[in-house]
């Protein structure tokens, strides 16, 4: 009988554990550790529950949620004080871990035989190592992607050993939730062959090349704070890697604005560009152009193309002010119009205004 000790708690790890428990050998059985449910939301009165937990549920695998600290502001792991349960203390039982929040202390990993406590890292160490793996590969547009199964290391986050890897392409104008959901399923293929064969997949583990790691750290609203020198490929890859935890944002005379927006490669920019192109050409990067009759407000993007032609534009077609007093989300007329009473030195004229998104400090 071998015992999987299952540590996860997100969409990504409910995929893999599902795919897992439908094709894993019979004499598998799978015990979960997964974290806390907790309060969110204004007055913290919405309780999240972990989707793996809902899976296990489901499924009826037996599961320990770890304790939460009793003081909110003390930041304690809490597996500090979780003891292995005694029938995972076998040679045969494997520490599988997938977007597990809490570093795994080195006193659980050594209770496992060697190369028997493992990670699940969703993308091609030694590259991307870090909290968003996936966030950042889609941000800077890579044309592979990943999965790594590699030894869970008491030496720092994602530098163990590798016994699996494999390579995944994607359609260009993949998004989060279609990305995460490919790689997981890559990530349980690879899983479904190693379990049963972890011997050899030990015998033939290398290690990780430092000196051609890369990271992708922990996505912060920042990321997604346009800068009047972007291109319209780095908003587009910030957007579909990252806009699922933040919006879109950018910063004029001071007062920082989520925006909605249709990419440059929307058929609507496309009908901008042909209506306002001498507009758009004249133009500085950062620059914002209103058309009525569309309702919406562009931004023009960076410089010029190899050709001389300028970046598409990106369309806002929502946009709501970050701060107490704010109004909502506004569609752009009400947004431009707010724009021209409320910047500084504006013309009498709304057809002569002019404004830029002010430039980011990274």
């Amino acid at each position: 009988m071998r015992r999987i000790l299952f540590c996860g708690s997100d969409s990504f790890s409910s995929t893999i554990l599902a795919r897992l428990t439908q094709s894993v050998p019979p004499a598998t059985t799978f015990l979960t550790l997964i974290p806390p449910s907790s309060h969110t939301g204004r007055g913290l009165k919405k309780l999240y529950r972990p989707p793996l937990l809902e899976l296990v549920e489901q499924l009826g695998i037996a599961h320990h949620s770890l304790p939460r600290s009793e003081n909110p502001l003390i930041r304690r792991n809490p597996l500090k004080d979780w003891s292995l349960p005694e029938e995972l203390k076998s040679p045969d039982s494997i520490l599988l871990s997938a977007s597990f929040p809490y570093w795994i202390p080195s006193e659980l990993i050594t209770q496992f035989a060697p190369l028997r406590a493992l990670n699940v890292h969703p993308s091609l160490l030694p590259c991307y190592r870090g909290a968003a793996p996936i966030q950042w590969q889609l941000a800077n547009q890579e044309p592979e992607l990943g999965v790594s199964i590699q030894e869970l290391s008491s030496v720092g986050f994602d530098r163990g050993v590798i016994l699996a890897q494999k390579s995944l392409r994607l359609p260009p104008a993949t998004c989060y939730p279609a990305a995460e959901h490919a790689l997981a399923n890559l990530a349980a293929d690879l899983l479904l062959h190693l379990i049963p064969n972890i011997d050899t997949y030990i015998n033939s583990a290398w290690p990780q090349d430092p000196a051609k790691a890369s990271y992708a750290p922990k996505i912060v609203p920042l990321d997604l704070r346009i800068d009047p020198s972007w291109s319209y490929a780095k908003v587009a890859g910030r957007s579909r890697g990252m806009s699922h935890q933040y919006p879109l944002n950018i910063q004029i005379n001071g007062e920082i604005y989520q925006i909605e927006v249709d990419l440059p490669d929307s058929p609507l920019a496309a009908r901008f560009a042909a209506q306002n192109g001498a507009r758009l050409s004249g133009a500085l990067p950062g620059e914002l152009l209103f058309d009525r009759a569309l309702d919406r407000v562009a931004l023009r993007l960076g410089p010029a193309t190899s050709s001389g032609d300028c970046e598409p534009p990106l369309l806002i077609n929502n946009a709501k002010l970050v701060r107490a007093g704010g109004k909502g989300w506004l569609k752009p007329a009400a947004w431009w119009d707010r724009l021209f009473n409320t910047s500084p030195g504006s013309p009498k004229s709304l057809k002569t205004f002019r404004v830029s998104i002010d430039p980011t400090s990274q």
